[in-house]
């Protein structure tokens, strides 16, 4: 998988072929929702016939359009090919006639979206990105340690750490018991020359969450030696052997991320509830929602991927409704947009607000498809 960071976004989005159209899909791949080749096929070639439809009513010149076209083979060609394994949302950009292509696939769902215009559409993953959070694996046995880096689905090993512990002494008595401690005390030296690298890796890198791996007897008396800094950030203990290969690393780590993006997605949509309910600093629902984020009080805003909605914005100040006349801020014109959800988002990541995009969105056996917001004040 690609490394999706700001740096590559903000190129991406600045990306323009002098008035050639660029098509750009966000398709949802998922398996838990659909497990069928034909399922997420069938939307792609939905999604590619109104990238087409959108050319034609932009009344392209035929050059133009007949580039649009040919974007549309290539992603559904893309699709068509995809081995899915842990990816679950797909974003293409396409402007053939410019010669420019780029793939890009992540192992969290994206809402279905096709666009046409003048740059490549990167909203979707602007607000992927700011919410997406890296998980450190150590794995740590007598005698070695490897430590992992995961994030967007790609992984990275950082660094080997090695010392050699000698072998158990075959004679009995008193000796075997003396090397026995030796042993240990360099087992012990060991643990704590990891988690010292571990601690200086964290201050370089920085990471979100840390799983631990190794031997089940061996895992309690490394995690007693860490840092708290490193202590807070756990998230699982798991049993791998050493010589565990980067992908079942990955395979883990992914698993992990999967049930903790679950239990915090879950608090997360009870916490916006629970604020909301009494009254302090959180609102649900589109009017009171759009409200906060146009006066900037949003700190968090709260969606689930697949939620749209038509709306309308203002077009003197950029007030955003859901219905009216008029600017209820300024008085000017409001103009249709297709969806506020969208434009929600993009408001609030120029605002500096944290944007949540659910993927699983439950709590307590009970779905959420709204929209809500953590607020500032």
């Amino acid at each position: 998988m690609r490394d999706i960071d700001r740096d590559f976004l903000r190129k991406l989005a600045s990306w323009s072929a002098d008035g050639v159209p660029v098509s750009s899909l966000y398709l949802d791949v998922d398996g838990r929702r659909h497990p069928r080749r034909q399922d997420y096929i069938g939307r792609a070639e939905q999604l590619c016939h109104d990238l087409r439809r959108q050319s034609q009513a932009q009344h392209m010149q035929r050059e133009a359009y007949h580039s649009v076209v040919r974007d549309t083979v290539r992603m559904l060609d893309f699709v068509r090919d995809l081995n899915r394994g842990p990816i679950r949302g797909v974003a293409l950009f396409s402007s053939s006639r410019a010669g420019f292509w780029e793939d890009v696939v992540v192992p969290r769902p994206v809402p279905d979206r096709a666009i046409v215009a003048g740059n490549p559409y990167v909203l979707p993953l602007e607000a992927l990105v700011e919410s997406y959070e890296s998980f450190c694996t150590c794995l740590v046995d007598r005698e070695k340690a490897r430590i992992f880096l995961a994030r967007m689905g790609r992984i990275e090993e950082e660094r080997d750490i090695f010392d050699e512990v000698p072998g158990r002494h075959d004679q009995g008595g008193w000796s075997q018991a003396r090397y026995q401690r030796h042993i240990e005390d360099l087992v012990a030296h060991h643990l704590k020359r990891v988690a010292d690298a571990l601690l200086r890796f964290f201050k370089r890198r920085s990471f979100d969450h840390l799983i631990l791996a190794g031997p089940e007897e061996l895992v309690p008396e490394f995690e007693r030696g860490l840092h708290d800094y490193l202590k807070r950030r756990i998230v699982a203990r798991t049993t791998l052997p050493m010589t565990a290969s980067v992908d079942l690393v990955l395979e883990k780590s992914l698993a992990v991320e999967e049930a903790v993006e679950a239990e915090r997605e879950r608090r997360l949509i009870e916490q916006v509830r629970a604020e909301a309910a009494a009254g302090r600093n959180a609102v649900t629902g589109f009017e009171p929602v759009l409200k906060a984020l146009n006066e900037g009080r949003v700190g968090t805003l709260v969606v689930h991927f697949t939620l749209q909605r038509p709306g309308q914005r203002c077009s003197s100040c950029g007030r955003l409704a859901v219905r009216g006349r008029s600017c209820a801020t300024c008085g000017g014109s409001l103009e249709k947009v297709g969806d506020v959800v969208e434009s929600a988002v993009e408001a609030a990541l120029r605002q500096g607000s944290r944007v949540e995009t659910l993927a699983m969105a439950s709590a307590n056996g009970e779905s959420w498809n709204e929209i809500g917001a953590l607020l500032r004040y």
